[in-house]
């Protein structure tokens, strides 16, 4: 989840990536949904979040315990920034890890989350598909430069998958074409004939070789297989280059196999759009939701945990749960604070929801979490 000063870092160096397609492309517009005159796209909605904050409480809670605590000197990247503290200081990526990751390709109705906003989707069916898949680094000369000017952007440990394990895929959503979420060698390592579906305009962002590409608009929807898949909107922006500020669109995906529906969030702040997400869908099963990178000016395109559980509210979810925090330490907030604060607005809030805190390459069926009609959701309790 990048935030505006490390792209503007990284951009200061490198030209927007462009590629030349030769595969099918097909285009799914909404006329409701359209660019502006600089042909740029924009969020449905005004944030309510502006300026440095503190926006909540939540905002002058002190998170973290005293051995977390390690004060840093500013410098040109972080400035902009700054909260005078290392991110990882008492962090151990291996804690994050599940002990025996497995894919499972026979799986059904099963969520493994692989990192940062990466899941494999299993439904009911044989259908089985990737939300924004990066196993590596950032791609490219980009990758490299970026791990030289700031090394939060390096990985913090290997995904818990090969991409050889995930062949059998069927198709691949992509929430935005930042560089944490849109991967040209992950996704030119799957098998061929997998369906790349986009938001409108990332085709020019990747060279992708191995199946047909569906660009979609805002409350659009298309099929693989025996699955409904939705594109709807997020909070948030597009850039990958000097020049392209939100000439690409970003937003949010559905999966209906027909029996239940998962929702992945992609990057975003909180807005009015949950609401009406709400209203056409009336509810979901399954929302798999960012928490990560909130602090200072980026509240209003990234969810703080408690912002997250507000939206799931709005959107009626069954089961939360977060991603984003660990692989990178690309927000601005200690990465041990997240799941922290969550499970701090979970308690104050008492939404009806099950709170589902997943390791990395860990699997789960989530039929299992679901409750009973009419009843009211436990939330898990897991130690901190």
């Amino acid at each position: 989840m990048h935030a505006r000063l490390k792209y503007v870092a990284i951009s200061t160096f490198v030209v927007g990536l462009t590629a030349c397609q030769t595969l099918p492309i097909k285009t799914i517009d909404n006329p409701n949904f359209n660019k502006n005159n600089l042909g740029e796209f924009s969020n449905q909605y005004p944030s309510p979040f502006e300026g440095h904050g503190p926006h909540h409480p939540y905002d002058n809670i002190e998170f973290l315990e005293l051995h977390e605590i390690e004060k840093v000197e500013p410098n040109f990247i972080n400035i902009g920034s700054f909260t005078g503290l290392r991110k990882d200081t008492g962090f151990n990526y291996q804690d994050l890890v599940y002990p025996t990751p497995r894919i499972d390709e026979t799986a059904r109705q099963t969520l493994t989350w692989l990192g940062h906003a990466s899941f494999l989707v299993q439904q009911r069916h044989t259908d089985a598909f990737l939300t924004d898949p990066v196993f590596g680094e950032f791609d490219g000369f980009v990758g490299w430069l970026a791990r030289r000017i700031n090394d939060d952007m390096a990985r913090q440990g290997p995904a818990p998958v090969k991409t050889a394990q995930l062949q059998f895929v069927d198709g691949v959503v992509i929430s935005h074409n930042h560089y944490d979420h849109l991967s040209e060698q992950t996704l030119n390592q799957l098998a061929t004939d997998t369906q790349l579906l986009l938001p409108l305009a990332v085709t020019d962002n990747v060279d992708y070789k191995q199946g047909p590409i569906t660009e979609m608009d805002w409350y659009t929807q298309t099929s693989v297989g025996n699955t409904n898949i939705h594109f709807l909107p997020a909070h948030h922006f597009s850039r990958r280059g000097l020049t392209d500020w939100n000439k690409t669109l970003w937003g949010s995906w559905l999966f209906d196999d027909g029996e239940h529906t998962v929702f992945f969030a992609g990057d975003t702040g909180y807005s009015q759009i949950y609401k009406d997400i709400k209203a056409q869908f009336n509810g979901f099963d399954v929302c798999l939701m960012p928490i990560v990178a909130y602090d200072h000016n980026y509240r209003s395109i990234h969810l703080a945990p408690e912002d997250a559980v507000k939206a799931a509210q709005d959107l009626a979810c069954k089961v939360f749960i977060p991603w984003g925090y660990g692989t990178w330490l690309l927000g601005y907030e200690h990465v041990n604070e997240p799941l922290r604060r969550l499970k701090k607005a979970f308690k104050d809030i008492n939404p009806n929801m099950h709170l589902k805190i997943m390791q990395i390459g860990e699997s789960i069926r989530y039929t299992d979490l679901l409750p009973p009609p009419n009843v009211k959701t436990n939330v898990e309790q897991i130690a901190d």
